[in-house]
């Protein structure tokens, strides 16, 4: 099938970074496959007029897809090739070094626990690694913050992923009201749902691959 979607990844070199690209590259099949039924299914029915709601739930099933491919796509860069950026990047280990400091605090003592732990444990900075990668992947990357917040663990800045982060708010502010609210507004005076034009979601389809193609390519930039 062609490609539907801008920013396609180029195959990264390093190693750290295959398992990230595969992901990435199947995000873009699967919201291609929506959006390809999509326009089959409006050439086929000469339609002129607005879409149907289930038509747009293949609009909404192509941007969650490309949503939840950035999603684990990051959280595979910080499995695979965060340990090794942390190693290497100085501005990195800057930062894990302030995720102990926070994560050693509790209330406003000092977590003696997990400090014995820490010191006791064969591999002390592998230890503490481990404890930002469990943080920075329990929970879903869907929001412009958690993304950026992700990025700067691997010495990247902001304005690398995303040039505009009030956009990308939006974008992921829509993927909420898609996934966690059905889409639902019962102020709409024809529909219960809201409306999604193709235009526009596949624009904020094409956004999230460009933030997710910025993140892979500086990552991987790191680890050559």
């Amino acid at each position: 099938m062609p490609r539907l979607f801008s920013n396609f990844p180029d195959e990264p070199t390093s190693a750290e970074c295959q398992n990230a690209y595969i992901i990435l590259s199947n995000a873009h099949e699967s919201s291609g496959s929506f959006l390809d039924i999509f326009n089959s299914t409006r050439r086929a029915g000469n339609a002129r007029g607005t879409p149907t709601d289930e038509e747009q739930d293949l609009l909404r099933a192509m941007l969650l897809f490309a949503a939840a491919g950035l999603d684990s796509m990051v959280k595979q860069l910080v499995r695979d090739a965060l340990p090794k950026v942390l190693v290497t990047n100085v501005g990195a280990r800057a930062m894990l070094k302030g995720f102990l400091a926070r994560r050693l605090k509790k209330g406003d003592e000092t977590d003696y626990d997990l400090m014995a732990e820490i010191i006791v444990d064969d591999e002390p900075r592998d230890r503490v690694i481990q404890e930002l990668v469990v943080d920075l992947t329990s929970s879903s990357l869907q929001s412009g913050e958690q993304l950026l917040r992700a990025a700067s663990f691997f010495d990247v800045p902001s304005n690398r992923i995303s040039e505009d982060p009030r956009e990308l708010k939006r974008i992921f502010g829509v993927r909420n009201q898609i996934a966690h609210e059905m889409d639902v507004d019962f102020g709409q005076p024809n529909r219960n749902r809201r409306p999604r034009a193709r235009g526009q979601l596949v624009d904020n389809t094409n956004e999230l691959f460009r933030v997710a193609n910025n993140f892979l390519n500086e990552v991987a930039a790191k680890c050559e």
